[in-house]
């Protein structure tokens, strides 16, 4: 008895999700991999003892449970959606910062003269140009949801597919994202560490804790104390270095390619919000 009825749940279950608009086979197992422990319960305890089971009164159990789980993985995806947006922001303001300071190094390099003029902040600049910040993405849910292959658990179709595609398109580990900073390696190693660690201690990242997630800034103006013959010499050297002037160029194309990105990244993701919002609320 129990096997027939599992052969009868599963040619229920293929028609419900085919009446559905969900007709690919895989989706069947998907369904009953999520539901297979607390329905098949269920159904043993109250059916297995009878000739006939009323399928009608197993149907809407299967779409109620179907829906709850959806609403709940919507609450986490927007969870995971919010917790981005909140990243990138941050991600593309400590960008701008970098960039500012990138644009700063250009003109000490257009006008040595008056860089040496102001050799401690000048370092500065050429320090916090080198800055950077790792990108990441939230995704946990929608790791969950396509490695227990319940995505399908989603039934809007478009809605479906535009988050496959977001998260498939894992823009954190893009090469866009994660250029070789050469400006970053070959300054670093050009520059005294002394002057680096003073830098460090005194100009170093801003970190602001909130309840749920970290943000870092660079400091807007910042002071460094240094031997006024020795920073003059290290930043002469510099300003002399044409392969650190190179790099520089190539720093500050590629910080404006991954603004560019970026920016889509944030229109994308709150597009997405609205329509996982608007989702849960039908």
């Amino acid at each position: 008895m129990k096997t027939l009825l599992r052969i009868t749940l599963l040619g229920f279950l293929f028609i419900t999700l085919n009446i559905q608009g969900q007709n690919k086979l895989h989706t069947v197992k998907d369904s009953i991999t999520f539901f297979y422990n607390d329905l098949f319960e269920k159904l043993e305890t109250k059916y297995l003892k009878r000739e006939e089971v009323n399928w009608n009164s197993i149907k809407p159990f299967i779409i109620n449970n179907a829906t709850k789980s959806e609403s709940l993985f919507i609450t986490r995806l927007l969870d995971d959606i919010n917790e981005e947006i909140s990243f990138i922001d941050n991600y593309i303001h400590y960008n701008k910062q970098v960039k500012d300071f990138t644009n700063r190094v250009q003109q000490h390099f257009l006008n040595p003269d008056l860089a040496l003029n102001m050799p401690n902040q000048s370092l500065i600049d050429f320090y916090q140009a080198s800055q950077d910040i790792d990108a990441r993405q939230p995704a946990s849910t929608y790791k969950e949801l396509k490695n227990s292959g319940q995505i399908n658990l989603i039934n809007n179709y478009e809605l479906r597919t535009r988050l496959i595609n977001f998260y498939e398109s894992n823009w954190s580990n893009s090469n866009t994202a994660n250029y070789q900073n050469s400006y970053r390696e070959y300054l670093r190693r050009k520059m005294p560490n002394n002057i680096q660690e003073e830098i460090r201690i005194n100009c170093g990242d801003i970190i602001i804790e909130t309840k749920n997630s970290l943000s870092i800034k660079l400091p807007e103006n910042c002071q460094i104390v240094l031997n006024e013959k020795e920073a003059n010499i290290v930043l002469t050297n510099l300003l002399k270095d044409s392969e650190l002037k190179s790099n520089l160029n190539y720093l500050a194309g590629n910080i404006h390619s991954k603004l560019t990105m970026v920016n889509s990244i944030q229109r994308r993701l709150t597009e997405l919000k609205k329509e996982l919002e608007q989702n849960k609320e039908k």
